[in-house]
């Protein structure tokens, strides 16, 4: 199946144009291309007002509205069109102004084909990538006025984000659960940056021991440590004219965190064995599920490092909090699995949407990806029926009881007390409800089995009192 392509060609050579049209269509078979012309940066502005594109090759030396005038104004009409320059050699310092105002990249005359199909093909991927970030839905996180929007909104707005976040160098830290999107994140941000030319390297800081991370960081010297039988590269310096990825930031050990800091602060590290001193460029973003403020509180996670990466801070919301979403999200799987698997579903039954509504999505938008592949798989008509949902799902739905607290508080102005009264109801009327066994209550009223068992104990409740003869 052919993906549709609009494309503007902004160029006041006739023949130029046909020529990268020819191109287009040659060395993009896969691609339904849809092209309109224009000789000038007025006419161009003029057409994406019209129409929209997703592509827009434009000349800078031109009469009327040049291409570095009209870029601008473009970005300011719609964020979401990727720009490329085209410009001659001894003209590349336009090509740099461009892209520091928005131009996703630039390519010299006389245009070579294969690097113009390798171009927009890059292009069309990091537009996507951008693209699929609604799925996330990023906001700044010390925007306080951030707020849900339309999906055509939303788009406009996470554009806007991506697009502030690639024109600067400074760290961002990306929070949120697990399955949020956070990588996806980085990625785009890395696609848009400056840095997109060099490597995106990732490291998960959770999943490597304590004993090994600063080698794998910072690399080493032969012979440095036990079992040290080469030099090694650390990803510091993979990453070099890149972005390196620091997930799961939260589980760094102090120690590390202290030499990060400084890596942070100063652009140079040290390998582990070494004498010799190594700079890097590479740009930080950081992402983590952990509640750092506590950990600062409770000494496990250093205050300075936690500003040091907080410059620039993203928050992911769980699935939980985006139930208005659900419904688009589900449709947005559908017609990825429906081209992936040659499939012809066209959508979910009404009953099938009201329990994906009601479940918690613990695994936010991953568990509900994994979830939709799955009905794919086991559904055999149109549509995804409840029975092709996974059991978990099903029977957290069926098994979940309403519960209601009546008490009425009346006590101190003061939402901490507050707070643990209402606590305190909740915990009795969970138990109450599953005849005070503990592991149904864990089950059925979805609390962590060790902290159900510390909140008793907070509150003295004597478990006894609601089990049942």
């Amino acid at each position: 199946m052919q993906l549709s392509l609009n494309v503007l060609i902004v160029d006041d050579e006739p023949e130029l144009v046909k020529s990268i049209v020819s191109i287009l269509n040659t060395t993009l078979p896969e691609y339904r291309l849809n092209t309109k012309e224009a000789s000038n940066g007025k006419m161009a502005l003029d057409s994406v007002k019209k129409e929209t594109f997703d592509l827009v090759l434009m000349d800078v030396r031109m009469p009327e509205m040049d291409g570095l005038e009209a870029l601008k104004t473009i970005k300011e009409v719609d964020p979401r069109i990727t720009v490329v320059i085209m410009t001659a050699h001894s003209n590349l310092q336009d090509a740099i102004t461009a892209i520091k105002h928005g131009a996703f990249d630039y390519i010299e005359k006389p245009i070579d084909p294969e690097k113009l199909s390798a171009l927009v093909k890059k292009a069309i991927v990091t537009k996507e990538m951008v693209s699929n970030l609604t799925l996330s839905s990023p906001i700044l996180d010390d925007d306080i006025d951030s707020k849900f929007v339309g999906a055509s909104e939303k788009m406009r707005e996470i554009f806007h984000l991506i697009n502030r976040l690639a024109n600067v160098d400074t760290t961002v830290l990306i929070r949120g659960e697990n399955g949020t999107g956070k990588e996806l994140v980085a990625r785009a941000i890395h696609s848009n940056s400056p840095q997109k030319h060099g490597p995106f390297v990732a490291i998960n800081c959770g999943a490597i021991p304590e004993n090994l991370m600063e080698s794998e960081l910072f690399g080493h010297e032969r012979g440095s440590f036990t079992g040290a039988i080469d030099r090694k590269i650390g990803k510091f310096q993979l990453a070099n004219k890149g972005t390196l990825f620091l997930d799961e930031v939260g589980e760094l050990e102090p120690d590390l965190q202290v030499k990060l800091l400084r890596v942070l602060q100063e652009r140079k590290f040290m390998p582990v064995g070494s004498n010799r001193e190594v700079r890097t460029n590479a740009r930080i973003i950081a992402a983590t599920n952990r509640n750092l403020e506590k950990m600062i509180e409770e000494s496990e996670f250093r205050e300075d490092f936690f500003y040091r990466l907080n410059v620039m801070p993203i928050f992911l919301p769980p699935l939980r909090e985006r139930l208005d979403d659900i419904a688009g999200l589900v449709n947005f799987f559908i017609n990825k699995f429906s081209r992936k698997l040659n499939r012809s579903i066209r959508g979910v039954t009404t009953d099938t949407l009201a329990i994906l509504k009601k479940y918690r999505w613990p695994g936010n938008i991953r568990e509900l990806e994994n979830c939709i592949e799955r009905a794919f798989i086991i559904e055999n008509g149109p549509f995804i029926t409840p029975l092709s949902l996974p059991e978990n799902i099903l029977r957290e739905i069926n098994n979940r009881s309403n519960i209601l607290l009546t008490g009425k508080y009346s006590g101190p102005l003061d939402y901490d007390i507050f707070k643990e009264a209402a606590e305190k109801e909740f915990i009795e009327s969970a138990l109450r409800a599953n005849e005070g066994k503990i592991n149904k209550t864990v089950a059925h009223a979805n609390i962590p089995k060790n902290t159900l068992l510390r909140k008793i104990k907070k509150y003295s409740i004597d478990v006894s009192r609601f089990a049942k003869d």
